[in-house]
């Protein structure tokens, strides 16, 4: 692999552009941005030329055909990813899309294999595994499960409200033109009715962050055990008896984004708090608490230098397409959270709770 990755980008929307092309027109000495693909020419003519994107094509396939490039930045509605991730992963290219993978599990579980068949990096943009906060809390967390410090991990919750996530960001280049042909959306699983499709649909969307960030936080899988009737609130169990909260959605207040998560050992208490997405330059708060000797309990909070998790996140994959590995497994993450939220849809039904 080349010192430079040669990158090919696929959209180039608002997210396209603030969260992912601007992090990598930074990253120079890493990567060069070599092509753009985008259905809408005097958008894709003029974010080109905003970031020096050299060769511009009117379909991605005939961007990979012809464009020299290594990996692919693809970033557009996950419902049509389904379009885009196979073309991409045949043709031998490293990928990162945005989150959640798709619509089905079954069919994001077909490009895992494939992308693993491939020897290819397939990287879910889940961002906050890399705010520099949420990273030292899970390489703490797993030393300390592993050195009984501080006794059993026994609880984790995660509290998510918020409506700003945008925090005010400088705006992208806006689209002046209507796709003449947009391309379809990919199909929901068969096994969900329409009430059911519409519910996970919204989960997938605003909550599958939380529930990924929760097993990087814990390095272990979980499975869902009961779901309110409103939806709002879910438990959840590891396989080693650790128990989990989860409350989404519980307020709607204006100009507010509240995503905490809170960990129990029986000597120790951490608690993290997560700053909204494109909310540049802010990590994650951490702090902590112990019982010293007999003494008061203290809070320690590590003083890290300022980042932005999607910063972090163009270094990683750029990493990992260099290294030809990510750190963590991000497609069969990715399958994994789209399950639970299909369980999620089948407790409801059971329950006779509020899809609506």
């Amino acid at each position: 692999m080349p010192d430079k990755i040669r990158l090919g980008f696929i959209g180039c929307g608002n997210m396209g552009q603030i969260a992912h092309i601007r992090n990598y027109a930074q990253l120079t000495d890493d990567c060069e941005l070599v092509a753009l693909a985008e259905l809408r020419p005097e958008l894709s003519k003029n974010v080109a030329e905003r970031y020096g994107i050299s060769e511009v094509y009117s379909d991605h396939q005939t961007m990979l055909a012809e464009a020299e490039i290594d990996a692919v930045v693809a970033i557009m509605y996950y419902g049509i990813h389904y379009t885009v991730v196979p073309d991409v992963l045949s043709a031998g290219k490293h990928l990162i899309t945005e989150k959640p993978m798709g619509c089905d599990p079954l069919t994001a579980l077909q490009w895992k294999s494939l992308a693993d068949e491939n020897d290819l990096v397939y990287l879910v943009g889940y961002m906050k595994r890399w705010d520099v906060a949420a990273r030292h809390l899970a390489e703490r967390v797993k030393s300390l499960r592993e050195s009984g410090e501080l006794g059993q991990l026994r609880y984790l919750r995660c509290n998510m409200s918020g409506t700003d996530w945008t925090w005010n960001n400088e705006p992208a280049i806006r689209a002046t033109e209507k796709i003449e042909s947009p391309p379809s959306n990919e199909p929901f699983p068969q096994k969900l009715d329409v009430a059911q499709v519409g519910f996970y649909n919204m989960n997938i969307n605003f909550y599958v962050h939380q529930v990924n960030l929760i097993r990087f936080l814990l390095g272990e899988d979980f499975k869902l055990t009961h779901t309110h009737p409103d939806g709002k609130v879910l438990l959840a169990t590891t396989d080693s008896g650790i128990a989990i909260t989860l409350e989404m959605g519980l307020h709607q207040i204006p100009q507010t984004w509240d995503e905490d998560y809170y960990l129990s050992f029986e000597d120790a208490d951490f608690e993290l708090k997560m700053p909204a997405p494109l909310r540049m330059q802010t990590n994650g708060e951490l702090s902590a608490r112990r019982g010293m000797g007999g003494n008061p309990y203290v809070r320690i909070s590590p003083n890290m230098p300022p980042s932005w998790s999607f910063f972090e996140q163009a270094k990683g994959f750029l990493a990992a397409v260099k290294e030809g590995r990510a750190p963590f497994d991000s497609a069969g993450d990715g399958v994994k959270d789209l399950e639970f939220f299909v369980e999620q849809a089948r407790f409801m039904k059971e329950a006779g709770g509020n899809l609506g």
